[in-house]
Order: structure tokens, then C-alpha cells, then sequence
């Protein structure tokens, strides 16, 4: 009897900036949080001196923000003595006293702060950066007052250090300060990100690059919930979205959009893409949060848009597409609208025929996974034109990462969809007379695992080839045994070496589960004539024969024992396994070995050598004592001996 291991539940991935799955996580704040109630409950006789030092720290911060305005009034005092300023110095001076009295009593003087602007602006333009510093350095420690974080953003302050952080122009020793203004300043968070905003929504004279720094700040923030959770609530996803718009060329050409955002002048190519990258990282990233879900529903006026940019000739828009449409599809219902009601995968499908976009290509083949989930959907989007389009990504000339999606999405499409697997072994020519007739678009995949040397592919078809004989196996319940027979002779009759991608599978120890489905795949096979000789063929190789004795036997034999670490002599049982988890499943693999040589001596046992039959009836004979995979192994190597000296 095969001993299925339960397959792993295949899921809605959520693409982030890195591109790669989201998980629920604690956030920084959440974290904070919780290592400061920890430390409470464990420093319960210590809490009067934590209260103590709390206030302390208080005052510290509060007298900071005392001095902020006399200290300033002394640094730009010398800086109008011993340079030539724009500036009026006795009236600073003046309006500085008055807002540091009325600071004491609580005023925030949002005029000052604005004078306090103009002079840090003349500041700049000094060679002797020193005053800067100074002042920035002033600044930043009185920021550490949470009463003056809400003015310095509305007085201009956080933007001047915003620019100075995304500026090249700008010395080391002013960027430290600034950036720990920016940091405390923005702990306000809807004047961090509405500041941020404002810039990007405003300032048609932003250099490139300083617009570059501004977006990558915005992305820092937004890495923490109460930022990701402002920007969704007031609905700033359409600012970014609108970023894009503007950025990107109407044909992959710069000078070809009329009305593209004015940043400086002539930005280059790498800081623009720069820039639409990050913008899309952002945008990425909000979209796999879930309230993001919530807000913006499948008939909302964003999905309509972002529906829109799927047809568009912009490659980025493309993309920015496919990634939060992607992150939203993460439900069977919003799965089964999107396919039936919006026919999304048509524009997926037209992304992947044009080919043109890697990486529009590469989003797209995501999407469409992520929407081959639902059973209901699988038929839908799997047809011929659609096996054909995704085939010729197998081709040489196209990127690792490219293939690997288009095999992960074949596999999807296969599961449990008999119908789909008849799309992969139609024929590449209905003409008969053609050599093409005789080949199908498995045929493409499997020339695809002999010649990549990406393991992540190479398991991917052996996972597919798995998916397959499940299918077909579990089929009988729909289809007519003739039928189902049919299936399975044309997939051993046209694909000889159909077993080779499981026996990958099965010799490496890596992935457990890998090598447990491969196990229950070539046991499958094994169950009829033409599946066994397939089956047979693999384990004429003496490494592969090697594993079936070792995971029968349980031992390894010294003489087999590989340097590499791949297959079962380096074994490892999953760093989210027990010991008693990863025995279980050698416990299975084992069964399902079992089964396959039992199978394949009644199927193809009149057409093995003596010895090579011997040995499998060996396996089948009870406990395995001691050294019983070596003396087992040297018998089949000293067949391999004697038909190399036959051929002599």
C-alpha cells in the first residue's frame, strides 16, 4: 500500500519589496511594546527607579529644548560676524528671545521656526559647514521633545533635512545630526508622512536623485505599522500611484512623455529606474498589509486602475500591477472574481506572449499563480494557448528566476485538473508527418531539467512530473478507465526519461518533503508495466540504486557515502521538524520503497540480470542486518563491472 506523506498546502504568496512571502510578524512597535511589559514584570522591586529615571530623561529632554533658542542665537550670531549673511541679525536675535520665553510657557512659535528655516538655508550656501552642524546638532537634541515635533514639520524644518539626507552636496558631519532629527521628528507619524507627500506631490524642481533619498526615507518609515496603517487610512496608496504615472515613459522612453514629472535635468536612466523600482517597493509593500485588503475592495477605483495598467504599454506600470493585485488576490472568492468576472489572467496571459519586460514577465507568471489556486479556476485559465505561452519560457536564451515561475505555475495549473495535463502532453504538431508530432510540451520541460543547472527548477519539474501522476491516478473518479490508460501510455511512451527528474528528488536530504513526494510519485509509476521499465531505467544508476537500498535498509553504505552533502548519507530532517516528525517520514519513504521494488518485480523482473533481481529480492526479505547495504551495493557494482567488461 503507498504511504502518501500530505502534501504541503500551497497558498497565496504576498510579494514584498525582496520578493518573497510575508508572514505574519510582530512589528518594531509591537516589539518595543512587549520588551518594555517584559521588563516591567521582571523589575518589579526596581520600578521606583525606573519612574525616577523616566523623569529624568524628561527634563534632560525638556531642558534640550530650552537652550534650543539661545544656543542658536549664539551660532548665527557668528556666523553674521564673520561671514556676509542675508539676514537681519539684531531682529533674529529679537524674534529668538521672544519665542524662547514664550517656549517656556508652552508657546510653539511657528513664525521663529520658519525664520530659524530661512537662516539654516543661508547656512548652506557657507564653504565653512561648521555653523551648519552646530545648529543641526541643536536641533536634533531639541527634537527630542515631543512638543516641538509637530511644529518642526509644519514650519518647513523636517523637509530642509529631508533634502539635506537625499543631497550628494552635503558633508558627513551634517548628515548625522539631520538624520536624528528626521528620526525623532518623525516619530509624529502623520506629519512624517504627510510632509513626505507634500513633497512628492509638489516640488516639480526635485533633483532626481534628492527625490531618490525622499522615497527610500518614506520607505523607512513605512517598514513599522502605524506608518503603513496612517498611509492606507488616508488613502496616500493614489499619491504613489500617481508618482509612477508620472515617472514612467510612455514607450520605454524618457524624452517620448510630454507631461513626465519635471526632476532636474536629463535624469539618467539608472536614477529613474531607481526611483520607479523604490516608488513600486513602497507600494509592494502596503499592498500585502491586511487592512490594505479592506480598504480597497475588487470594485474599488484602484483595482479599476491598476486593472487598466495591466494593458498598459509602460512596462513599470506593468509590474506595480501585477504585484498589488497579486498581494490583494489572497483569497479563493477574490481569486474566482478576478478570473470569471474580470478575466484579469487574459492580460496576464497577453504580459507573458509579449515577452518583450523580463521582469513585467516574471510579475505576471506570480500573479497568475496566485489565481491558478482556486480548483474552479484552474480549467479557466488552463488551455492550450496557455500551456503554449508559458512553454516558451523553457527556451535557453530566458532568465533562471523566469523559468522557475513558469514551472511553478504549470505545476499549479496541474493540480488535481486532468484536463490541463492533457494541454501539457498534446503534441507541438497536430501534423503527423512533422518529427514536432512526437513531441509535447512536456517533452520542452523535461529537455528544460536536462539542461539548467538551477536546482530550484530542477525540483520544480520534478515536483510537476509528482502532480502529474497523482492526477492522473486520481482521475478514475471522472474519466473511463480507457481513458485514464490512454494518459498514462502517452505519458510513458512519449517521455522515456519521464522517472529522472524524482530520482533528483529522492537523492537529496535537503528537503524531506521533496524527497518523500518523489518516493510516492515513482511508487505510483511503478504500479503498471510501461511506469515500472521508466522506473526501472533511473535505478540502473548506481547512485540512485544506492539511495533505494539506503532508505530500505536505513544504512548507508561507506563506500556510497558522497562528499557533496546531497544525498541521504548528509541527511537532515527540516530545522521545523522533531526528530519523532522526521523519522515518521524516512518511516513512509521506506513503505513507499517498499511498494516500488515489489512492483517492479512483478513487472519488469523477467527482464532484470539475475544479480540486479537478487538484490531487490534481498531488500524485500525481512530485517537488514548489519553491513547489509554495503555487501547489497557491492553485488550490484559487481554486475556493473561485468557488463562493462561484456562491452569489452
Amino acid at each position: 500500500m503507498l504511504s502518501h506523506q500530505k502534501d504541503q498546502k500551497d497558498t497565496p504568496t504576498s510579494t514584498t519589496s525582496c520578493g518573497t512571502q510575508v508572514s505574519t510578524a510582530t512589528s518594531a512597535d509591537e516589539a518595543f511594546q512587549e520588551s518594555i511589559s517584559h521588563h516591567q514584570e521582571s523589575n518589579v522591586a526596581e520600578a521606583p527607579l525606573t519612574v525616577a529615571l523616566d523623569r529624568l530623561n524628561i527634563r534632560e529632554e525638556s531642558v534640550m529644548a530650552e537652550r534650543m533658542f539661545p544656543s542658536l542665537d549664539i551660532v548665527f550670531q557668528r556666523a553674521a560676524k564673520e561671514n556676509e549673511l542675508a539676514f537681519n541679525v539684531q531682529n533674529t536675535e529679537h524674534a529668538l528671545s521672544r519665542a524662547d520665553q514664550g517656549s517656556r510657557n508652552g508657546d510653539r512659535n511657528l513664525e521663529v521656526l520658519a525664520i530659524i528655516r530661512t537662516v539654516l538655508d543661508q547656512l548652506l550656501l557657507l564653504q565653512d559647514s561648521s555653523y551648519l552642524i552646530e545648529a543641526a546638532s541643536i536641533l536634533a537634541n531639541a527634537s527630542r521633545d515631543e512638543s516641538w515635533r509637530l511644529p518642526f514639520g509644519q514650519s518647513g524644518l523636517l523637509e530642509l533635512f529631508l533634502r539635506l539626507q537625499a543631497s550628494t552636496a552635503v558633508e558627513e558631519d551634517v548628515l548625522n545630526p539631520s538624520l536624528k532629527f528626521i528620526g525623532n521628528t518623525c516619530a509624529a507619524t502623520a506629519i512624517s508622512i504627510q510632509t513626505i507627500v507634500e513633497l512628492l506631490q509638489r516640488d516639480n524642481d526635485l533633483a532626481a536623485d534628492d527625490m531618490l533619498m525622499i522615497v527610500h526615507t518614506a520607505s523607512a518609515f513605512l517598514k513599522h505599522d502605524r506608518f503603513q496603517q496612517y498611509f492606507i487610512e488616508h488613502e496616500l496608496t493614489y499619491t504613489f500611484l500617481d508618482v509612477v504615472h508620472r515617472l514612467s515613459p510612455a514607450s520605454e522612453n524618457v524624452a517620448s512623455q510630454p507631461d513626465l514629472l519635471s526632476i532636474g535635468q536629463d535624469p539618467s536612466e539608472e536614477i529613474l529606474s531607481s526611483l520607479l523600482k523604490a516608488v513600486t517597493e513602497i507600494l509592494t509593500d502596503i499592498s500585502a498589509v491586511g487592512t490594505f485588503a479592506q480598504k480597497y475592495t475588487i470594485d474599488s477605483a484602484l483595482v479599476d486602475s491598476l486593472k487598466n495598467w495591466l494593458v498598459s504599454q509602460q512596462q513599470q506600470k506593468q509590474i506595480c500591477s501585477c504585484l498589488m493585485l497579486g498581494n490583494l488576490a489572497q483569497s479563493d472568492s477574490i481569486c474566482r472574481e478576478m478570473v470569471n468576472r474580470l478575466r484579469l489572467h487574459d492580460r496576464l496571459l497577453n504580459i507573458l506572449e509579449d515577452r518583450r519586460h523580463p521582469q513585467a514577465s516574471y510579475a505576471a507568471l506570480g500573479f497568475l499563480r496566485n489565481l491558478a489556486l482556486p480548483a474552479e479556476n484552474k480549467p479557466v485559465i488552463g488551455t492550450r494557448r496557455t500551456v503554449e505561452i508559458i512553454a516558451r519560457f523553457w527556451s535557453q536564451d530566458v532568465n533562471q528566476q523566469i523559468q522557475h515561475a513558469s514551472v511553478a505555475l504549470i505545476r499549479q495549473l496541474l493540480n488535481n485538473c486532468i484536463g490541463n495535463v492533457r494541454w501539457l502532453l498534446e503534441s507541438l504538431s497536430p501534423d503527423p508527418e512533422s518529427p514536432a508530432h512526437e513531441k509535447t510540451y512536456m517533452s520542452l520541460l523535461l529537455l528544460l531539467f536536462g539542461r539548467t543547472d538551477d536546482a530550484a527548477t530542477k525540483f520544480e519539474t520534478g515536483r510537476t512530473v509528482a502532480t502529474i501522476c497523482r492526477c492522473i491516478s486520481t482521475s478514475t473518479q471522472s474519466l473511463p478507465p480507457e481513458s485514464t490508460e490512454a494518459i498514462w501510455h502517452r505519458l510513458y511512451g512519449l517521455h522515456r526519461d519521464i522517472a529522472t527528474p524524482l530520482a533528483m528528488m529522492i537523492s537529496q536530504s535537503r528537503f524531506p518533503v521533496l524527497r518523500s513526494e518523489g518516493w510516492f510519485a515513482l511508487a505510483l509509476m511503478a504500479r503498471s508495466e510501461e511506469g515500472s521499465a521508466a522506473v526501472s531505467e533511473v535505478f540502473q544508476q548506481l547512485e540512485a540504486f544506492g539511495v533505494l537500498v539506503s532508505t530500505i535498509t536505513g544504512q548507508s553504505p561507506t563506500s556510497e557515502r558522497p562528499a557533496t552533502g546531497n544525498t541521504m548519507s548528509s541527511e537532515s530532517n527540516g530545522s521545523d521538524r522533531s526528530p519523532e516528525q522526521a523519522q515518521k517520514m524516512k518511516d513512509k519513504d521506506r513503505e513507499n520503497a517498499l511498494v516500488l521494488v515489489n512492483e517492479l518485480l512483478r513487472h519488469t523482473g523477467d527482464n532484470l540480470s539475475d544479480i540486479r533481481r537478487s538484490v531487490l529480492q534481498d531488500l524485500l526479505s525481512g530485517p537488514q542486518s548489519p553491513g547489509r547495504a554495503e555487501e547489497l551495493m557491492t553485488r550490484a557494482k559487481s554486475e556493473e563491472r561485468q557488463e562493462e567488461q561484456g562491452q569489452h
